[in-house]
């Protein structure tokens, strides 16, 4: 397969899993038709939008990375292939995890599913990541200095998730609080030490 065919799949896979997220939004169940009561039905809604903000910037900073990653690709193999399929995978399923926290709110399962996917997205994309700087697929050579940080920030990631998956049963609304800080953790763009230039990763 093209690089380019790769590409365009991957972001209409990312575009659809976020366009997904709206979705698991619940609108108010009202008994009676009326301004007060669409206005407190509104007001305890705004609790599923801490759900949807985390999945929708967690997904947007994949799929920034992923486009990142890919722009200095010049060839794709077949376990570079499966390995972006694997990580679609997860990207796709995250609406649900999503939906279910913001119907059910931060319930210990809910929590624990959530936390659960958003590992496995942690997972895929580092796996992907490793294999296109250790196959030298990309025709820029990786700083070594970038890709030491970079494996460091993932892996701080995958266990800020692991650790929040395991106090889900105990203290799930801590656990949200992780998922949510290690969204904006990884929106904080890496400085490079010696040129003092940014990386989106």
């Amino acid at each position: 397969m093209d690089k380019a065919r790769l590409e365009a799949f991957s972001d209409g896979v990312f575009g659809f899993a976020i366009t997904l997220l709206v979705l698991g939004i619940q609108v108010p169940s009202l008994k009676t038709v009326s301004e007060a009561e669409l206005r407190t039905g509104l007001a305890q809604c705004l609790s599923q939008l801490v759900p949807y903000v985390t999945s929708f910037a967690t997904i947007g900073i994949i799929w920034l990375n992923h486009h990142a990653m890919f722009h200095s690709v010049e060839r794709v193999e077949h376990t570079t292939l499966s390995l972006n399929l694997l990580l679609l995978l997860v990207v796709t399923f995250i609406p649900y995890p999503t939906a279910v926290l913001s119907r059910y709110g931060a319930l210990p399962s809910s929590t624990f599913l959530y936390g659960f996917v958003l590992m496995l997205l942690g997972v895929a994309y580092s796996l992907l990541w490793i294999h296109i700087s250790r196959r030298k697929l990309s025709r820029i050579p990786v700083d070594p200095w970038l890709g030491k940080v970079h494996i460091k920030r993932n892996l701080a990631g995958i266990l800020a998730y692991a650790i929040a998956v395991g106090i889900a049963f105990r203290l799930p609304q801590i656990s949200i609080f992780i998922y949510f800080a290690t969204a904006v953790f990884f929106f904080i763009p890496i400085r490079h030490q010696e040129t003092g230039g940014q990386d989106q990763t």
